[in-house]
């Protein structure tokens, strides 16, 4: 189960919160499985909202993220650019909210989507066999659907193909639809057996085999897979439905990488100011713990120190503050300042 205060202060976009409340998880250690599954829900919740103009920061939240959890060696400076990059997604849907994914009433969700599928679409005889494993038995009733499912999502990558960098308003449509094809299909509870999973006939892990056959090799794409799989069970499908429709999206990025853009220089600028006082925030977090007794005295694992000699010398600062990303919805294009610079104290 997450955490749901760092939950509810990362969602907010709540920086100084967000670092301070992790590095009491970092301090305390035994938590740091509830930190990992904090991680993974907010993850979840940025699929929920995430467009294809954005997506590139996403995809590195989450290989970041599956690296925090796969590695033993971690820096207290990973965890908490980690967290800062979340918050800075959030603060902008926060500024600029978006229809999420998943809550849409189904029958309006349904005429967002049905243009897509269409039984004129068929698989050719290579296509079936390479989809063999999440296509049901020819005598099963959903036989006929996967198939329908699969040719669809097939012509939308083929009119994929033939747009350019002039169409993005289209592309940004598509990836969309695409998302909300993958909502509808598990809202809507078909029954798809697999061979992949024979005694699961939940659709989510039809679309998954459909991820995993035609995108394994993308580092980016699998890691949305690996981290909705990580410690699996059904009771936390609902805190991690998000994953696959950032994954849905950042398919869609795969084949036309020019629409999106990752962190500007107003972001980049906010994460290199976390990683500076990364290891001053946790001095400070570690004695006020001490001074309130609530130090632990003896950790289950050491977590390494950032390595990094810059950081070792770095003068100690009197007080921990940091650059809080604002998004300015009034601001003008060209003077490409997204952000203003507010000094906070934690």
């Amino acid at each position: 189960m997450y955490n749901k205060e760092l939950f509810d202060f990362i969602c907010r976009g709540n920086i100084e919160k967000s670092l301070y409340a992790t590095s009491i998880f970092l301090i305390e250690n035994s938590k740091i499985e509830v930190l990992e599954e904090t991680l993974i829900a907010v993850c979840s919740y940025i699929g929920t909202f995430i467009n294809i103009r954005e997506i590139v920061k996403l995809n590195d939240i989450i290989i970041s993220t599956r690296y925090l959890i796969e590695n033993e060696k971690l820096t207290i400076a990973d965890y908490l650019i980690l967290i800062t990059k979340m918050c800075i997604l959030c603060n902008i849907y926060n500024s600029n909210p978006v229809s999420r994914t998943g809550v849409i009433p189904i029958g309006k969700l349904r005429e967002k989507i049905i243009d897509v599928f269409s039984e004129d679409f068929k698989l050719s005889s290579n296509g079936i066999m390479k989809f063999e494993m999440i296509i049901p038995p020819t005598d099963s009733e959903a036989y006929l659907l996967s198939i329908k499912i699969l040719s669809s999502f097939i012509r939308i990558i083929k009119i994929l193909d033939g747009l350019s960098s002039e169409n993005a308003d289209a592309i940004e449509l598509i990836s969309l639809k695409f998302k909300n094809c993958f909502d509808y299909i598990i809202r809507k509870k078909y029954i798809i057996q697999t061979k992949l999973n024979p005694n699961e006939h939940d659709p989510i892990y039809f679309l998954w085999g459909f991820v995993e056959i035609l995108y394994n090799h993308e580092e980016f794409i699998h890691s949305y897979y690996w981290l909705f799989s990580n410690n699996y069970s059904k009771k936390l499908k609902k805190d991690r439905l998000g994953i696959i429709y950032g994954c849905a999206i950042s398919i869609i990025y795969s084949y036309k990488r020019f629409i999106s853009t990752s962190w500007n220089q107003y972001e980049l600028n906010v994460i290199n100011k976390t990683k500076e006082i990364s290891m001053d925030l946790i001095k400070q977090v570690k004695k006020e713990l001490k001074v309130k007794k609530l130090l632990p005295e003896e950790p289950v694992k050491e977590l390494k120190e950032n390595d990094n000699n810059e950081l070792r010398n770095l003068q100690r600062l009197q007080i921990i503050e940091n650059f809080v990303p604002k998004y300015d919805i009034n601001i003008k294009e060209d003077e490409k300042q997204p952000y203003k610079e507010e000094l906070k104290i934690i």
